[in-house]
Parts: structure tokens; C-alpha cells; sequence
């Protein structure tokens, strides 16, 4: 079979699926490498990229224990969609009750 034919059986499902792959071990292995430089040994993720999205954190616990060789483990809660808002929230409220501007 030529190159050009198999090029021409690849759909945009496997597509996606390699994009997926590739961008979980991307994120994988930076937190495994931000991890070991702070003498860390769990990894939380979180964000509405993960909400109710099982394969990628499927992907991203293989990758983090990929990496690691087993010695990391990523740890995912159970409402990790909200963490980006509730951050923003906690600091308006503390740039806004001391009088500054966050700036």
C-alpha cells in the first residue's frame, strides 16, 4: 500500500484522537516536570477542559504515570470545572477589600 493511501483512510476521528494524545502527554509531562522541580509527588488537575471529559483525564493519569515511571500520580476532583472561576472570584475579593486595584 502507497503512503498516499493510507494518508486517504485517516479520518478526522483518528485526527482528533492523535491531537488529544498529543496535547494530554504535552500537559503530562510539564506538570510531571514543574512537579519534580517543587519536590511534589500529586498532581490536581483541574478546569472545565476536564469536565465530564473522562478520556482525557484517562489520558492525562496514563501520561502523568507515563513520565513519572509510576512515581506520580494525577489526582482529579470532582468539580474541577469551577476552580478557574472560584480563583478569580477569591482574588477580586482580596484586591477589592484592601483597596487596591489588583494592579
Amino acid at each position: 500500500m502507497h503512503l498516499g493511501d493510507k494518508r486517504n483512510q485517516v479520518t478526522k476521528e483518528d485526527l482528533a484522537n492523535a491531537v488529544l494524545v498529543t496535547i494530554t502527554n504535552n500537559i503530562g509531562s510539564i506538570a510531571r516536570m514543574s512537579a519534580v522541580h517543587e519536590k511534589i509527588d500529586k498532581v490536581v488537575f483541574v478546569g472545565n477542559f476536564l469536565r465530564v471529559n473522562p478520556i482525557s483525564m484517562k489520558l492525562l493519569a496514563f501520561a502523568m504515570d507515563y513520565w513519572s515511571e509510576g512515581e506520580m500520580k494525577a489526582l482529579f476532583l470532582q468539580h474541577e470545572g469551577y476552580f478557574g472561576a472560584l480563583g478569580c472570584l477569591l482574588e477580586f475579593n482580596s484586591t477589592s477589600h484592601n483597596g487596591t486595584s489588583g494592579e
